[in-house]
């Protein structure tokens, strides 16, 4: 499964397969440590990149003083996912266990102790001489950073802005699909396709009305009543899908990242930078069927239908059903494929050509200025 890298990387965050150059868009393989048939786990910061295969985790990049610094850790247990901010890694193993790491050469794994979540209206639990008992550790479930916002939940849906505990979900059938941090904003996704926000929302990521700052998850209810499947949270922005095959997207546009135009047709008048409330995308026909066999059935709109989305600082990708990838932003480092490098941005989104994912396997990795890409086979 390889990883295919494209954007920034002054820093030496990837290491890459000299010379291996994959499609059209231009990405390069990545030299991973270890055997990329191995299950991977991978987040970017800016100035490193964290990898993990079972219980090792690399970094790399600029840790120290240089770029292509390197350093490797291992964890008591196998790991289950990384947050990588410019500061640290967030570190959560399949136990529930959260750690976390600073990306220095003398890297250690610090347990991260998470205050405990408002006692419950049964009361303090005792032992059976009467001295309380201490409330059991969290086991966390899903955990995301960005410059300015740590989050995470745990199995008993308590919301930790770490390490301390600033939300619980009361209803005891809630549960999280999806958490995702830009910046200093959060977005949250439950199985029921309700999709909360909150943190600093002065560049209207949180999709709310009035542009202010929200200690707490707070109900996106221009979305009430539409079940999201996905969600992105890119550094001021945000998206989501929805079961029916729409895109919406809201929060900063200043470089084209919700996919609409920055200036009119002609360049006299701005259009606006910021959008509040979530933006219904009309995407452009996906074309996927053109120069096809002709006895191949022509493609209804849902086979093109938007289906995951991704999103960095300034960039949003889409995955829509034929498996192609469609992107939108700021590409002055190429983030976006090296066919768009030569622009500053692109503020609709585009197909990359020669790029077909397996929706059902591969995946997307946004850093702040990059893109990965993992596939199962290495290109098509």
């Amino acid at each position: 499964m390889p990883l295919l890298f494209t954007g920034f990387n002054a820093f030496g965050q990837h290491e890459c397969v000299s010379g291996n150059v994959d499609c059209n868009a231009g990405f390069n393989e990545i030299n991973t440590p270890v055997s990329t048939q191995n299950e991977c786990t991978i987040s970017i910061g800016w100035r490193y990149a964290a990898l993990a295969f079972g219980r090792k985790l690399y970094l790399r990049g600029l840790l120290d003083d240089s770029p292509n610094e390197c350093v490797t850790l291992e964890a008591t247990g196998d790991i289950k996912s990384l947050a990588a901010s410019d500061s640290h890694c967030l570190v959560l193993l399949d136990s529930g266990r959260l750690y976390r790491v600073q990306p220095k050469l003398q890297a250690e794994l610090l347990a991260v102790r998470l205050e405990a979540p408002p006692r419950t209206h049964l009361g303090t639990k005792r032992s059976i001489f009467g001295a309380p008992k201490a409330p059991p550790l969290p086991i966390i479930e899903h955990i995301a950073c960005g410059s300015h916002i740590n989050v995470a939940i745990s199995s008993e849906n308590s919301v930790y802005s770490i390490p301390s505990c600033l939300h619980q979900f009361a209803e005891r059938q809630f549960r999280v699909k999806q958490l995702q941090c830009g910046h200093e904003h959060a977005v949250l996704l439950n199985v029921n396709g309700d999709v909360f926000t909150w943190g600093n929302g002065l560049r209207g990521q949180l999709g709310q009305a009035v542009l202010k700052l929200e200690e707490t998850p707070q109900l996106l209810e221009a979305l009430a009543g539409i079940k999201i499947t996905q969600i992105a949270a890119g550094g001021w922005h945000s998206a989501a899908i929805s079961a029916f095959g729409d895109l919406y997207t809201w929060g900063l546009n200043g470089s084209g990242q919700l996919g609409i135009r920055v200036m009119k047709p002609g360049g006299f008048l701005k259009e606006p930078t910021v959008y509040p409330l979530p933006q219904l995308q009309d995407l452009p026909e996906c074309g996927c069927s053109q120069g096809m066999e002709a006895e191949v059935e022509e493609k209804s709109n849902d086979d093109c239908a938007p289906l995951r989305v991704f999103a960095g600082s300034r960039h949003t990708l889409l995955i829509r059903q034929c498996g192609r990838v469609w992107a939108s932003g700021w590409c002055k480092h190429g983030q976006l494929g090296k066919q768009l490098q030569n622009l500053s941005y692109v503020d609709e989104f585009q197909a990359w050509n020669g790029i077909i994912m397996n929706t059902a396997s591969d995946d997307v990795i946004c850093g702040p200025w990059s893109t990965v890409l993992r596939q199962k086979r290495s290109g098509g």
